[in-house]
């Protein structure tokens, strides 16, 4: 930053300043190119005494009225809460008891690093008027942000000064995931895919277990659903229909390791599982089963014991929206022991992870096998756009030649690792980055239906 827009930034953040206007510097100016034309005719110098009193008056006059009426209120509204990514209105209100018209300036210290759709604002308030302008703002980053001071410029009733002030609007913000994918499941997006009817559902022994509603018989039902009791009752054949298990654990564990920190355009992946994990517990406490929250890197940074209803989504939204990825290596044997001892009813793992990172491929190979002595185990991964766009660059040059043929090592490196987990019984998700928490619910619609926990 230059010394010249320091002291600009040092002058707009100044309470109580008083900044003369582009009309009081024009008129300056004019009254100098006056008397530079009257010089040959008024050697005694009284056009410049003129302009200097004239000019000296009506500054006095403005300075008057902003003295008396320059005060104004200022106040902030915005939503009770931000989400990641999303824009947000925030709206300044401004009050003034003045009697003549006012024009006025604004600008907002808002949380450092996010995008706002102005800096400044400016608005012309009529005698005695409340008015409002707003902006948009948009968070970078998760977790708990501040706003600051409000600060405001206001004309007097020539135009030639302005009065600057501020007013504490110094408040905490919560910046939460993205919740467009939970309120989908809240509204019953879902609802119709977790039933036993209709050709979403696998045939097989694998249907749902818990008695649903009888309903009329169709001919392509299975016979050994037929309810010989209701069909003698009703006179026609009727059916049994069942739905997924209810009351079933769910055990969601978060990886903010290192690996989780890679962004992929303005979210990272830990930003991303965070949102398809909380998609994931809403669908499946809507189902009523228990869910319950790990989150780690190489030490246990939150546990959410497994809880049912809205009140635990609330809980695990509360737990998470602030999570950071840590600049260590994951401790996946830390997180299964952690929870090996607080989970003890077999339940449904759902490790979000980058599960085809060589890194440390031996060693979440091996505690998922001690998972799934007790557990259905299910790895989600984000697949790297990157990787996909260098695989399928048609190469021009030497240098492009290099790096599809790395890619294409390194994908088929990563498809190997995921095949043998697959083989070894867990079941794997690698998707793209805004597929994530769709591809979560539906693997679990399916785990759900088929019964398979």
């Amino acid at each position: 930053m230059t010394s010249s827009k320091r002291s600009r930034v040092r002058l707009w953040f100044r309470d109580n300043a008083w900044v003369p206007t582009p009309r009081l510097l024009g008129l300056t100016a004019a009254g100098a190119m006056v008397t530079l034309a009257a010089f040959p005719w008024d050697p005694r110098g009284w056009t410049p005494l003129l302009c200097l009193l004239t000019g000296l008056i009506l500054s006095i006059v403005d300075l008057l009225s902003l003295h008396r009426y320059g005060k104004v209120e200022l106040k902030r509204s915005h939503p009770a809460f931000f989400e990641i990514g999303e824009e947000n209105r925030v709206e300044l209100t401004v009050r003034h008891q003045a009697p003549h018209p006012v024009r006025c300036i604004l600008r907002d210290d808002f949380p450092q690093g996010f995008q706002v759709s102005r800096r400044e604002m400016e608005l012309t308030l009529s005698p005695g008027e409340s008015a409002g302008t707003e902006y948009t703002i948009r968070p970078h980053r998760r977790g708990i942000h501040r706003f600051e001071r409000i600060h405001a410029r206001v004309s007097g009733r020539l135009g030639l000064w302005m009065r600057q002030q501020s007013a504490d609007g110094g408040e905490e913000i919560r910046v939460y995931p993205r919740l467009k994918e939970v309120r989908r499941v809240r509204g019953g997006i879902y609802k119709k895919q977790l039933s036993t009817e209709g050709p979403h559902v696998r045939q097989g022994p694998g249907r749902g277990s818990d008695f649903s509603h009888i309903r009329d018989y169709v001919p392509d039902d299975e016979p050994r659903l037929i309810n010989w009791t209701a069909t003698a009752r009703r006179g026609k054949l009727a059916t049994n229909v069942y739905q997924p298990e209810q009351g079933q654990h769910v055990a969601i564990l978060i990886d903010c390791g290192r690996v989780m920190g890679v962004k992929d355009g303005e979210l990272t992946r830990l930003d991303r599982a965070v949102e398809a994990a909380l998609a994931f517990a809403a669908i499946a406490l809507e189902r009523g089963d228990r869910v319950s929250l790990l989150a780690f890197s190489n030490r246990l940074l939150r546990w959410v014991p497994p809880g049912k209803g809205h009140s635990q989504l609330q809980r695990l939204v509360e737990a998470c929206f602030d999570l950071e990825p840590e600049f260590v290596e994951s401790g996946y044997r830390m997180a299964v022991e952690t929870l090996g001892f607080r989970q003890k009813r077999r339940a449904l793992v759902a490790l979000f992870t980058d599960a085809g990172n060589l890194t440390f491929a031996d060693e979440l190979r091996s505690q998922l096998a001690v998972l799934r002595r007790r557990h259905l185990v299910m790895t989600v991964t984000i697949r790297d756009p990157l990787l996909d766009r260098e695989r399928n660059l048609l190469p021009r040059e030497t240098g492009e030649v290099y790096r599809k043929s790395v890619a294409e090592e390194v994908k088929e490196e990563r498809t190997d690792r995921m095949n043998l987990l697959k083989r070894r019984g867990t079941v794997v998700l690698d998707v793209r980055p805004g597929q994530l928490a769709t591809s979560v619910i539906h693997q679990y619609i399916e785990i759900k239906n088929r019964a398979l926990l």
